[in-house]
């Protein structure tokens, strides 16, 4: 092998190197949003679970009268 093909490889093979680098980036920053994303619908879900088995005080949206 000659030097230019040393050198053509050598660059190859930095440039793939670097490019899985990259995705290995790419994938860890994608799990750390999906996880968030996760635990902020988790938490609407809870806030609706509590909002939902709160106790409605009579009036307010459940058994209204309006027959009178």
């Amino acid at each position: 092998m000659d030097s230019v093909g040393i050198a053509s490889t050598f660059a190859i093979t930095s440039q793939a190197q670097t490019g899985l680098a990259l995705q290995a980036k790419f994938a860890k920053m994608s799990q750390v949003q999906d996880a968030n994303l996760i635990a902020m619908l988790q938490e609407g879900a809870d806030s609706l679970q509590a909002v939902s088995q709160a106790t409605v005080e009579v009036g307010i949206g459940a058994k209204l009268d309006i027959t009178a």
